[in-house]
């Protein structure tokens, strides 16, 4: 409630650093979300469509919101990234996405040490996700089908 009191008071005063610390904390409340459901996810004793589905919420939040943690830097510290054109809302979820996955188009480079390390983090997490929580999950539902 208090974050949406936040928000409330940043559309009416339009403060840009009262905006950049609501931005913030919606976005640790959405990583911790993430965190939640990839919790819930790993202390799986048997796979069911619950679970495959608190692992993709876990995938799509963080790479949402690392997206609008990367566009708060840049609004915090302009310069933190060199896109194309400017580093809008979308782009920066673009950016986010490219990190997780490791495709890494070059398009959006980050620039400052601050930014080049979340891509990192991110980009070492994205990979680390998906081998250790798809390994997990399949083993899980193998020893569900020997079981049966």
């Amino acid at each position: 409630m208090v974050l949406w009191a936040a928000r409330l008071a940043t559309i009416w005063f339009h403060d840009p650093a009262l905006f950049g610390i609501t931005l913030g904390m919606w976005t640790i409340v959405g990583l911790l979300a993430a965190a939640g459901a990839l919790r819930f996810a790993i202390h799986a004793r048997l796979v069911d469509t619950e679970h495959l589905y608190a692992s993709l919420s876990a995938y799509l939040l963080a790479g949402i919101f690392l997206g609008h943690f990367y566009w708060m830097l840049e609004q915090i510290s302009p310069g933190s990234f060199a896109p194309a054109g400017n580093l809008s809302r979308m782009s920066a979820i673009y950016f986010s996405f490219v990190t997780l996955a490791t495709l890494g188009y070059g398009d959006i480079v980050p620039r400052s040490d601050v930014a080049r390390g979340l891509a990192i983090v991110e980009g070492v997490g994205g990979q680390l996700f998906l081998a250790v929580l798809v390994a997990r999950l399949v083993s899980l539902y193998t020893r569900g089908k020997e079981a049966n």
